[in-house]
Formats: structure tokens, C-alpha cells, sequence
């Protein structure tokens, strides 16, 4: 019976490693399902992210954004936005307009520089909506860039009047019939 203890007790110990062999077998696949799954989610959610930056950011207010230039040639500036960023009726329109310290010829280098270096080509000219003091349009992609300087508008004839106003046309190439339709109303008036 002493020979006995032994062999059922060396048995009893080669099941119990048998069983804790399977439990640690099963508890490392348990540990790497569990790492796998908590990489997909980081993935998931860094696409995520992505895609909806991608669309809630205005392709319109990204061109604009783009444009970077000295801080004299920037120092304010306002926004008018109208329309339907996916062409819903009527297209997305943007209308930036920056207050320059500089001259019309500084300021107006400084912005065909910044339009040149974000990628922006020179339209054709029978592509160009045009108006009063135009500077230049521009193509890429499916937007279209109207460009112009004009002085600063000084209300009192006798105060020393420097700077100039720069004003960008953003819109989907979709838009220019609309804009060329403006353009004419406003030149009739």
C-alpha cells in the first residue's frame, strides 16, 4: 500500500499540472485576445477621428486656411460663408477678407506668393468671373479662387491713410454660374 501512496499521488500531482497547463494555455490566448481587441479599438478610433475630420472640415474654409502669410498682411480678419457645402441648392461660398498694414503692392506679392505655394494654379481667363479691382483667379481640384487688393477705404480724406484690404473668393467650380450671375447684378447696379 506504501508503493500505492505514491503512484496515486504523483497522479494526482500529473493532473493538477495537466490542469493548471490548460488554464495557463487558456488564460495567454485569453491575454492576447484581449490585447488584439483593444488594438483593433485604438485603430478604430484613430479612423474614425480621421474620417470625420475629413468631413466636417469645410473644403472651402481649409483653402482659405491654408493661405499663410505675414502677420502685417493679415491683421484682421472676417468670414461670410453661404450655401451648401455638398451643393444642396445652392454651393458653398466663402468670402474672406483680410485688413493689411502693408501696400497694395506688398500686400498683393505677399498673397499671389501664398496662393502660388498652396497649390493654387492660374485659371484661365475666360474661366474668371472678374469685378472691380481684380487681382487674379485660381484653380485646384474642384475649387475655384477669386483674388483681389484694393486700398483701404479711409473715411476722413485728411488722416494718413495706409494699408489695403485683401478679399478671397472660395467656391466649388460648381458655383460659378452663380458667382458670374452676382457678379453681373451687382455690376448693373
Amino acid at each position: 500500500m506504501a508503493t500505492e501512496t505514491p503512484r496515486r499521488s504523483e497522479r494526482l500531482a500529473n493532473r493538477i499540472a495537466a490542469d493548471l497547463e490548460r488554464s495557463g494555455a487558456r488564460i495567454e490566448r485569453l491575454r492576447m485576445t484581449v490585447a488584439v481587441i483593444a488594438v483593433l479599438a485604438v485603430l478604430l478610433v484613430a479612423a474614425v477621428l480621421w474620417l470625420g475630420r475629413a468631413i466636417s472640415v469645410d473644403p472651402t474654409r481649409r483653402a482659405v486656411d491654408e493661405l499663410t502669410v505675414p502677420g502685417w498682411a493679415a491683421a484682421s480678419v472676417h468670414d461670410e460663408t453661404y450655401g451648401s457645402r455638398w451643393c444642396v441648392g445652392e454651393c458653398r461660398v466663402r468670402m474672406r477678407t483680410w485688413t493689411s498694414e502693408g501696400t497694395v503692392d506688398d500686400t498683393a506679392n505677399e498673397y499671389w506668393q501664398a496662393v502660388l505655394n498652396a497649390g493654387w494654379i492660374p485659371a484661365d481667363a475666360e474661366q474668371c468671373v472678374g469685378g472691380l479691382g481684380e487681382e487674379g483667379c485660381y484653380v485646384r481640384d474642384e475649387l475655384y479662387l477669386e483674388l483681389w487688393v484694393v486700398p483701404v477705404d479711409c473715411g476722413d480724406r485728411y488722416e494718413l491713410c495706409v494699408g489695403s484690404e485683401v478679399t478671397a473668393v472660395v467656391a466649388a467650380q460648381a458655383a460659378l454660374p452663380r458667382l458670374a450671375e452676382e457678379r453681373a447684378t451687382a455690376d448693373s447696379r
